[in-house]
């Protein structure tokens, strides 16, 4: 695959895929001067990528605010 067609499959810009190819952090060849990628590459980039999702009893739930000194009702006449 060319560099704009990984860009379109993995959803990155042109410069994003530059960067990662001159960090080496995606596999590629360099054909004559030309970059390729392989779908099976591509493939383990993204599973490199990927973030999994946590049961939801272990996401963590806002804290409530303790509000001190506050009095309800009315207050003295």
């Amino acid at each position: 695959m060319t560099i704009r067609e990984t860009c379109k499959r993995i959803g990155i810009s042109a410069s994003k895929l530059y960067q990662l190819v001159g960090a080496r952090q995606i596999a590629h060849y360099r054909v004559g001067g030309k970059i390729i990628f392989h779908d099976d590459d591509i493939a383990a980039f993204m599973a490199g990528c990927r973030v999994s999702a946590s049961p939801a009893e272990n996401i963590p739930q806002p804290r409530r605010l303790k509000l001190k000194h506050i009095t309800l009702g009315r207050g003295s006449d």
